[in-house]
């Protein structure tokens, strides 16, 4: 569990929490600057007006969608090891990874505070998702798929 008293009240003045299928006991942690938002159709703007994603996951498989669709946008990825499984990243330079409370309380702060480690992250991350997850990364086994199929 990381609590606001684990980082400094510098690291940002307001949190906010998007998710589909809310629980009623996430609901409730809800507090001043702390937002649960829940569901949202475009989450373009708020990734916009964001300076660091976090992704505190637990568990999970495959591709986590919320870790590329932050980093498409140059926005720093502060994550477990869990929510970066399989994403070909590397730690430290593409994403700050942490599995503790203490160390992801830091690694947010330090992304949010560290200008240069900031431009850093915010660019791989962006080479990252065009060099693994763009429509130009599917294109060839794509074609390898409509090649074999056709035989």
């Amino acid at each position: 569990e990381i609590r606001r008293s684990d980082w400094s009240s510098d690291v940002c003045s307001s949190d906010l929490n998007v998710g589909s299928n809310i629980t009623d006991e996430v609901r409730a942690l809800a507090q001043p600057g702390l937002e649960i938002v829940g569901f949202v159709e475009d989450t373009a703007p708020l990734l916009q007006s964001s300076k660091v994603s976090i992704a505190p996951l637990r568990y999970g498989a495959g591709v986590k969608g919320k870790v590329n669709e932050a980093m498409n946008h140059g926005i720093p990825v502060v994550a477990t090891s869990c929510a970066v499984e399989g994403m070909h990243l590397e730690f430290g330079r593409e994403v700050l990874v942490s599995d503790d409370a203490l160390g992801f309380a830091e690694a947010i702060a330090r992304a949010y505070n560290d200008e240069a480690l900031w431009n850093t992250l915010s660019a791989a991350g962006i080479n990252n998702v065009h060099r693994h997850f763009s429509m130009e990364a599917a294109l060839p086994a794509v074609r390898r798929v409509f090649a074999s199929t056709s035989k």
